[in-house]
């Protein structure tokens, strides 16, 4: 596996819905990015290499998954970073995952995922209640 991504930060999107991506994350992801739905309302962001091996699986996938195949890959684009280290954000995912001005941009593991700010809360809120029942379920973590 490549780089690990990990954090939060809070940025606004410009005019032409682009969102900086933190420089630390940049230099693992390079040049061009694969953007796609994420499957919590989200925009997941891939390193090109890290997308392929994801395609390649679904592309494995039995017919009778053909809906979530096609969920993932028909949103699926090639991004170039600008100079500024911003991605653009096409308008049907950021309708997608109901990022409007301000937008959390969240490391988890090998991908990237963007969140509209007001999704983020809600999910964070839900996660936050439920923590006490799921750090029961995984003992072994040492938090």
């Amino acid at each position: 596996m490549g780089s690990l991504f990990r954090g939060e930060h809070h940025y606004s999107l410009d005019d032409k819905g682009r969102v900086v991506l933190p420089r630390k994350f940049r230099r693992a992801l390079g040049d061009t990015v694969v953007v796609t739905r994420g499957l919590d309302e989200c925009v997941a962001v891939y390193a090109p290499a890290e997308w392929a091996k994801n395609e390649k699986k679904l592309r494995a996938l039995t017919v009778n998954r053909r809906d979530f195949v096609r969920f993932m890959l028909s949103s699926a684009e090639d991004v170039e970073l600008d100079r500024q280290g911003r991605v653009s954000i096409p308008q049907h995912l950021r309708e997608y995952a109901k990022i409007d001005r301000d937008a959390v941009v969240v490391g988890v593991g090998s991908r990237l995922e963007i969140w509209g700010l007001e999704n983020w809360k809600r999910y964070i809120a839900k996660i936050q209640a439920e923590a006490p029942g799921l750090a029961s379920e995984l003992r072994d973590l040492s938090i």
